[in-house]
């Protein structure tokens, strides 16, 4: 054991102090940083250039309509008050329509038109049909949209609803129906979506909170996003660090040391320790910025304890297939082969991150995170899904992670002793399967 531990603080020791460390470490803020700065320059370098669009209206009864909502949407942009949705999405482009004269040569029209856009005078244009008032399926009814630039949603989209609106309420007037009547009938009731109340020990009811819908989906994915990247990242670093001495003909010289045992064992020791070090300071710092912004309450803490839980067994399980494949390669080219099965295996719940987040409780998702190599990430996003797996699933989800993590040790070692010291063969999974039962 003194060994083991003199190897696993050596390997520690040497990860801190190494430049990949200290890059890990000041990666994660310095993107997020990063993002965020180039979210407020482009926030306030956006293109919000007049889109200048040319109508041809052949009903003759929309274009008013639509050039005074207009002249309204562009003045709530230029002045948007209090509201924190329009300010949070930053300035818009004003939307500028222009009727056109309308041709009895329709290509000769569209033609004219689009040479205008492309000359930019014109960002797009809209051609409404004669008969887009009646509510049967004769005549021209359509409203086609032209343009250069369909990745840009908002004009059309907003082109959508108002023309939409004008010919609803066109066609309510043509009924004898009067319009405001209806838009008060029509006016939608917001749905407030809570929580549920309980009572506490006092005795006293605590009334059910408003669900934040955002937080609901962030805390979820970014707390399985950051267990898979750093599993996926320091597990790896072990098959390389095992590699390397193996070609070095450093593990010669260890072995003759420690037991092979001991030395695998501390390595995987060392390579959790490195983890849960990265772990602590990326959520020590998350923490700090919650507090910053006053919303640390958000943070929960058990989900923090079972992280680290998850975390340790994730780190043995795949730390074990790494080390095992770096023991029995003796060129990178083999391990590269090797490592896919082992990589797969880590990725596999990343593929079923849609499916748990809309139903995180359905039979699937219980069956995908009861599954050993699965189960550290997705029982972590179940645990972040309110209201959470059931006590049952915690408890069956880490018997069976910790009986397939000592498992994973285990052979890990078998193999582990065999290939270390073995040379001038191209290992092959069947080959190694076989080390498991050899004398």
């Amino acid at each position: 054991m003194e060994k083991t531990k003199r190897v696993a603080i050596a390997e520690y020791s040497n990860a801190v102090r190494s430049k990949v460390f200290i890059l890990s470490v000041l990666m994660a803020p310095a993107l997020m940083a990063l993002s965020v700065g180039i979210q407020f320059f482009a926030e306030k370098k956006v293109d919000t250039s007049p889109r200048k669009f040319a109508v041809v209206d052949r009903s003759g009864k929309i274009y008013p309509a639509l050039e005074a909502a207009a002249k309204a949407q562009n003045e709530a942009v230029k002045n948007p008050g209090k509201d924190k949705l329009a300010n949070f999405v930053g300035p818009k482009a004003p939307f500028i329509p222009s009727t056109h004269q309308d041709q009895e040569d329709e290509e000769k029209l569209i033609l004219e038109l689009s040479n205008q856009v492309r000359k930019k005078k014109l960002f797009a244009f809209l051609i409404i049909g004669k008969d887009v008032m009646e509510t049967d399926g004769e005549g021209d009814r359509g409203i086609r949209y032209y343009s250069q630039t369909p990745s840009y949603f908002a004009l059309p989209n907003w082109i959508d609803r108002t023309v939409n609106g004008v010919i609803r309420n066109q066609r309510f007037k043509a009924e004898g129906l009067d319009t405001r009547r209806i838009a008060k009938l029509n006016r939608r009731v917001g749905v407030d979506q809570l929580g549920l109340a309980k009572r506490s020990k006092t005795g006293k009811v605590q009334k059910a909170k408003k669900d934040n819908k955002f937080v609901n989906f962030l805390v979820p994915v970014f707390s399985m996003m950051v267990m898979f990247m750093i599993v996926m990242t320091s597990a790896p670093m072990l098959m390389n660090t095992v590699l390397e001495e193996k070609m070095n003909k450093v593990s010669e010289v260890l072995i003759s040391s420690v037991s092979p045992f001991q030395l695998m064992f501390g390595k995987l020791v060392g390579c959790v320790l490195v983890a849960l070090t990265l772990s602590l300071l990326y959520i020590g710092g998350i923490a700090g910025v919650m507090t910053f912004f006053g919303v640390l309450e958000l943070l929960p803490w058990s989900l923090i304890v079972w992280f680290f839980v998850y975390q340790i067994l994730a780190l043995f399980i795949f730390g074990s297939m790494f080390l095992a494949i770096g023991s029995a390669c003796n060129e990178i080219r083999d391990a590269q082969s090797l490592m896919m099965p082992a990589m797969i295996l880590g990725m596999v719940p990343m593929f079923a991150v849609t499916a748990l987040i809309r139903a995180p409780h359905s039979p699937f998702s219980q069956a995908m995170s009861l599954i050993p190599p699965f189960t550290p990430t997705l029982m972590i996003m179940r645990l972040a899904a309110a209201p959470g797996p059931a006590t049952w699933e915690l408890v069956l989800g880490f018997v069976l992670t910790t009986a397939f993590m000592f498992f994973c040790v285990w052979a890990a070692a078998r193999i582990f002793r065999i290939g270390i010291l073995a040379q001038g063969q191209s290992p092959t999974i069947a080959k190694l399967i076989s080390w498991l039962w050899s004398k």
